[in-house]
């Protein structure tokens, strides 16, 4: 079973004369395990997709589903809850809370996705030692390289366990080296852990680390290239 099923996506924004389509008519689907980029020129419809799929916006015609649910059904705390529990994000700008500590930013999307306090701390040292940061647990972003945020928000993205971590343009602000090394270790949970990642980028170096590119322009599939 696909982890998504984008089928028939529309999302039109505006009326009338100010009608413009983000997305008209797009489906895709994506295999457990893949590590695809969603590629195309600024407007493409990129984000607007991903939004779709990360259930953070409803397409306006069409269907989109996580492991076989139909999300563009449901509605409120529903959504929220699936969200919380099977959706991971990755942002470029790192969205860290600056009070709190790099275990506590982690910890805190254990508590959204109502997981059991008991354990939590735990598991989210853990998940900060997989990436790279067993020393760092208690330094705020403030404390914290451009990379080693990024690191937290890997970490936070994952520590949840979920089916799908969906980074949006995760190197943007990280040099070439940290970029690449952010990547890595991306990419090696994606080997070790089969966690689907998907992310809308321009980056190269993430490109040419994908198992699949899909190119948008003006909100339509116009290529879809495995590698």
């Amino acid at each position: 079973m696909a982890i998504v099923q984008v089928v028939g996506a529309w999302k039109t924004y505006g009326q009338g004369a100010a009608e413009v389509h983000a997305l008209r008519g797009v489906s895709i689907s994506i295999a457990p395990g893949e590590f695809t980029v969603i590629s195309g020129p600024s407007g493409s419809g990129k984000s607007t997709l991903l939004n779709l799929i990360g259930c953070l916006d409803s397409p306006t015609k069409g269907r989109v589903q996580l492991e076989g649910t139909d999300v563009s059904m449901l509605r409120g705390p529903q959504l929220a809850a699936l969200r919380a529990r099977r959706i991971g994000f990755i942002f470029q700008s790192f969205n860290l809370i600056p009070v709190l500590t790099a275990r506590e930013n982690v910890e805190l999307a254990l508590q959204l996705a109502k997981y059991d306090g008991s354990d939590a701390k735990a598991r989210a040292e853990a998940a900060l030692a997989a990436v790279g940061l067993g020393d760092l647990y208690d330094r705020r972003p403030n404390q914290l390289s451009g990379g080693q945020q990024q690191r937290v928000a890997v970490a936070r993205a994952l520590v949840k366990e979920p089916a799908l971590v969906i980074a949006d343009e995760p190197t943007a602000n990280l040099d070439s080296k940290t970029g690449s090394a952010v990547l890595d270790i991306m990419r090696e949970m994606n080997e070790e852990r089969n966690i689907t990642f998907l992310f809308s980028t321009h980056d190269p170096k993430v490109m040419a680390r994908a198992h699949r590119v899909v190119t948008l322009t003006d909100g339509l599939i116009t290529a879809d290239e495995a590698r």
